[in-house]
């Protein structure tokens, strides 16, 4: 079991987790893998559009943070939005185009798409703040306030793995193979570092004590937090 108690104190730490906290990191690769098999095997959008919200679902249900009903609400619906954009193109290429002619229209529609985020990046931080700032009791309010915001950008930024077969397809739009190897290689590292951390968020969480296995929920927090590193990669490809 992934859980420990503090000594000298009744305390509870960990998101008692089936297993040790050691092997977080593994389960963590076995969440994102079915996105890659999903993109090598011609599944397109809406096969990965179905794990990212498997995904992002199991992270709603199972959040390890401490940041309420409202928080979850607010990150929730943050998430949707993003989804939203990325599935069906609600935020595309279509008014900047004339300003960027020689762009594919993929990495333009990941451009604005990031401008999209961006804006909703910003509303979740003045609503969250704005919520904390109303409450009557403000104790914890950093805690609150950071949590609300982790979720949004987890929710946020996960339905980015939607844009992974532009980032695949890269060199047949125009970008050198090898940047968009080594731009693979990247995404994967700081992926495996995230997966790496999420042993140690495994053992030191302190989730609600009403929190449905929020070891689910940061066995999926990787790949979550990671998404938005294939727009970028892609993007930044298309440049060199």
């Amino acid at each position: 079991m992934s859980e420990r108690r503090d000594a000298g104190a009744n305390v509870t730490v960990g998101a008692g987790a089936p297993f040790p906290s050691v092997y977080t990191a593994g389960f963590a690769v076995v969440a994102a893998a079915p996105l890659l098999v999903l993109t090598f095997g011609g599944a397109g959008a809406t096969g990965l559009a179905v794990w990212t919200a498997v995904l992002m679902i199991a992270f709603m249900v199972c959040s390890p943070l401490r940041d309420g009903v409202a928080g979850h609400v607010i990150a929730a619906v943050a998430g949707i939005l993003s989804f939203v954009a990325a599935f069906t193109g609600w935020l595309t290429f279509d008014w900047i185009d004339e300003l960027a002619d020689d762009v594919p229209t993929s990495v333009g529609n990941e451009i604005t798409w990031f401008v999209g985020v961006g804006g909703l990046l910003v509303v979740l931080i003045v609503v969250s703040f704005a919520r904390q700032m109303a409450r009557a009791e403000r104790s914890h309010l950093i805690r609150g306030l950071s949590h609300t915001v982790i979720e949004g950008v987890a929710l946020i930024g996960a339905p980015s793995w939607l844009f992974l077969p532009d980032l695949m397809a890269s060199p047949d739009m125009g970008s050198d193979g090898t940047s968009v190897i080594v731009l693979s290689a990247v995404v994967i590292l700081l992926f495996i570092g995230l997966a790496v951390a999420a042993n140690w968020w495994m053992a030191e969480a302190d989730p609600d004590e009403h929190a449905r296995a929020p070891w689910l929920g940061i066995v999926v927090l990787p790949t979550l937090l990671s998404g938005a590193l294939i727009p970028a990669a892609t993007m930044i490809a298309s440049m060199i």
